[in-house]
């Protein structure tokens, strides 16, 4: 067996094992019992088990982004359809498609409950993500805005996409599985997080355009 494919069997055997227990309760032994290779593998081949993970969630992230690339704009694509991309792209890394993956379940745990890793990961992963959104945001409001309520912004859209793949269980005792069927695909929550998100994002706008233009017709009347 080459180097590669034993560095790859351990990869693919960590996923899951780091994805169900965390990197805590997971060991070593476990993950190379399963890839079927000597128990001083992951030594040999990334110096420890924090390397090891740190390499899985690296594999995690692409395997993400390769499911649910973020398309590319043409010259002239509207911010509006920019944000309905961006909320596509996060409602389908977020909710999978079909039955969720190792990946995507070991992200989340990483979201929720961060490691070390989970440095790399906002560097490589969620901060570049967020600075698309925050481009399209300025687009939609201009420079007016504060860069913290943009933010605010696109972390009460993020939050949203996020309650249904965490509270996706409640949500289905509460509703039942034929309305949460009929209306909570996630082409409905796109359109819903959307329209809802536009609103808000509408809202802003309006909130700081007001004083302006309270005090234009206050000149205009002196």
């Amino acid at each position: 067996m080459s180097s590669v494919d034993v560095r790859n069997r351990l990869l693919e055997a960590a996923g899951p094992v780091f994805s169900e227990k965390g990197f805590e309760k997971a060991t070593v032994r476990e993950i190379c019992q399963k890839a079927d290779v000597n128990v001083a593998s992951v030594n040999y081949y990334f110096g420890d088990k924090e390397q090891l993970y740190l390499e899985v969630i690296c594999l995690a992230k692409e395997m993400g982004v390769s499911r649910a690339p973020l398309p590319e704009w043409t010259p002239g694509t509207s911010p509006e359809q920019k944000l309905r991309d961006w909320v596509i792209t996060l409602v389908r890394r977020m909710l999978g498609t079909g039955e969720l993956s190792w990946s995507n379940h070991l992200i989340m745990r990483e979201v929720l409950r961060p490691t070390k890793a989970c440095g790399h990961l906002i560097q490589e992963l969620f901060r570049p993500f967020v600075n698309i959104a925050d481009g399209i945001l300025l687009e939609m409001l201009g420079d007016e805005i504060p860069p913290y309520r943009r933010m605010q912004c696109i972390f009460s859209i993020a939050a949203q996409c996020q309650f249904y793949r965490v509270s996706g269980g409640m949500v289905s005792l509460m509703l039942g599985p034929e309305e949460q069927a009929a209306h909570y695909d996630p082409e409905h929550l796109i359109e819903h997080i959307l329209q809802f998100s536009l609103a808000a994002v509408k809202n802003l706008k309006q909130e700081f355009n007001e004083p302006v233009m309270e005090s234009s017709s206050t000149l205009h009347k002196i």
